[in-house]
């Protein structure tokens, strides 16, 4: 096992400074203008995104210029930009309390409570330094603070995860001010039960962004007011991690239920925070080793150095190192059924809601089977990456099929299945007619009773292997032949390949029949099992996304078939 043998301040500081020569000339100066203090760029080259900073980007600037390793240690020039950056967040301060987060959530208690985890950090780092200047930083953060108070012992929630964020914030507040209103609204919050299963998933789908979010705050929530039960939690869902990482520590975003879904992310500072307190709480080399890896994939480290100078203890335990598991296949929430309707009108994906899951990695092959959506399967081998498999029926409007259910049915197979009920509803009778509005329909349909039921069962196989992964696609109907569809969507960095692929448009080609290869730099993954039994594009409710590379396959039904997937290195395979 390898030691922990690193300067990690050097690392984040090295990483900051580099992070402030990109965005300190955005900082607005005009003092005629609203956004006086905040700053236009956040280093991702978006432009105006630093404007929706919740604390105005305080997380970089103060620890720049309080470390006493960094080049801006008590810089003139960064003691103003900071100054400026606490007098917006006082003038753009609502009556309520709350701040904006400027592009989407007006006068919000969630935001305000990001705002109040980063500015008591920044406060308590500079009140450990002496001289007038820190002081009066530490006077005009704290009247920031204590006006957030009515907003967040009064104000509500968008999400499962803003329950914890405002849990955190106000145990924040509490270690500052000592007011029981705090706690009390904590305990509020806390009774409701915390949305996670036995599994380690929260509601909200979120492996790139909330699931850390909740670590922190529940985290500081536990510690400020001794609510040790809350570390348990925190430990399942990052062990939980240890099954979410594809190769080159890229983070499974195919299933999420909010902003990260379908993005390329690694693990970001606040699983580094998250991942280091843990293992310093549990003693446990596993989150040590992905405090590290997070730490190497990070772009810049305000969050993490805020936390190694107000934890200093806590953020250093001396822990060996061990590899990251990449060889496992595990079954998440196997008892649970996917709450999506079979039943018109469809329901197609299931947010907030711990749906049947596989995770399968075998080194540079990483899948993910997923019921609740219509892309129940994800696949990469190194940068080869297929991004979504969706099988489309030409059913009642149904489209992509979101499987309810997963079953294990052997070593390595499994079946994703789904009974789908078309019908039609009747007319209403006399006592519902007297009851309804003709103007408003919808609100009639529950009274109707349903004509015409048709339940089609639809199953997919599935068999995973060491070099890919095979599917059995079944989908019974036979009078009238139905209309169904495949489809197998690639990133659109790699090319597709085959004789057999005749082109739709310019992002989409029909896999008439035989095989694909999709490559990827030196990586590459084959689709084995073309069909052309109808010539529709795509089938209703349905689409060729114009931003991946799709190859289709038509069937009528009866379909039973079955199709193989393989990938490899560029010298195991041609076209």
């Amino acid at each position: 096992m390898e030691q922990n043998l690193l300067n990690e301040d050097a690392v984040l500081l090295e990483l900051m400074e580099r992070h402030w020569r990109k965005i300190k000339h955005s900082q607005v100066r005009d003092s005629s203008s609203y956004w006086h203090g905040a700053f236009t760029e956040n280093g991702n080259g978006k432009p105006f995104e630093g404007l929706t900073s919740s604390d105005a980007m305080l997380n970089l600037s103060v620890p720049l210029y309080a470390h006493p390793e960094s080049r801006y240690y008590r810089s003139s020039s960064m003691l103003e930009t900071i100054r400026q950056q606490i007098r917006f967040l006082l003038r753009v301060q609502l009556p309520s309390g709350c701040i904006s987060l400027h592009n989407c959530n007006i006068d919000s208690p969630p935001d305000t409570g990001f705002a109040v985890h980063f500015t008591t950090l920044c406060y308590h780092i500079l009140d450990k330094m002496d001289g007038d200047e820190p002081a009066q930083l530490c006077q005009e953060l704290r009247l920031f603070l204590r006006q957030t108070i009515p907003g967040l012992l009064a104000g509500g929630i968008h999400t499962p995860n803003h329950r914890w964020v405002l849990c955190g914030a106000l145990a924040l507040l509490y270690e500052l001010f000592e007011d029981e209103r705090l706690r009390a609204r904590v305990d509020q919050f806390l009774a409701e039960g915390l949305d996670i299963n036995p599994d380690g998933e929260w509601t909200e789908r979120s492996n790139a962004i909330y699931n850390a979010v909740c670590s922190i705050f529940l985290y500081q929530t536990a510690r400020v007011f001794g609510y040790t039960h809350l570390y348990e939690p925190i430990t399942r869902n990052l062990r939980m991690m240890q099954y979410m990482l594809h190769p080159r520590s890229e983070i499974a975003t195919e299933y999420s239920s909010r902003q990260d879904r379908g993005e390329i992310m690694k693990l970001n500072a606040g699983y580094y925070v998250a991942f280091r307190l843990m293992a310093d709480r549990n003693a446990d080399p596993l989150f040590h080793s992905f405090a590290r890896e997070a730490l190497l994939s990070l772009r810049t480290g305000g969050e993490a150095l805020l936390y190694r100078m107000f934890l200093r203890n806590e953020m250093s335990a001396e822990l060996p190192l061990q590899p990251l598991p990449d060889r496992y296949e595990v079954f998440l929430n196997r008892e649970r059924i996917a709450p999506v309707a079979g039943t018109i009108p469809y329901q197609r994906t299931a947010f907030h809601a711990g749906s049947p899951l596989i995770r399968f990695r075998q080194g540079e092959l990483s899948v993910t089977v997923i019921a609740g959506q219509p892309e129940f399967l994800y696949l990469q081998f190194g940068q080869a990456r297929l991004l979504g498999v969706r099988l489309a029926l030409g059913w009642f409007g149904v489209a992509g099929t979101p499987f309810a259910a997963i079953r294990q049915t052997g070593d390595h197979e499994y079946e994703l299945s789904m009974d789908l009920e078309g019908s039609y509803r009747d007319a209403l009778d006399g006592n519902s007619v007297v009851r309804t509005d003709p103007l408003h329909f919808a609100e009639t349909i529950p009274l109707r009773a349903k004509t015409n039921v048709t339940v089609l069962p639809v199953r997919v196989g599935i068999r995973l292997d060491p070099a890919g992964i095979d599917l059995h696609y079944r989908v019974d109907a036979s009078a009238p032949p139905l209309f169904a569809q495949t489809v197998y969507s690639f990133a659109p960095e790699g090319s597709l390949e085959g004789t057999a692929l005749e082109p739709i448009n310019a992002h989409a080609s029909w896999l008439k029949s035989g095989q694909l290869i999709y490559r990827c730099g030196e990586d590459w993954i084959t689709v084995d099992g073309g069909a052309f039994q109808h010539g529709f594009e795509a089938l209703r409710n349905d689409r060729l996304d114009p931003g991946v590379k799709s190859a289709v396959a038509n069937y009528l039904t009866p379909v039973e078939t079955k199709v193989s997937i393989r990938c490899g290195k560029a010298e195991g395979c041609t076209a």
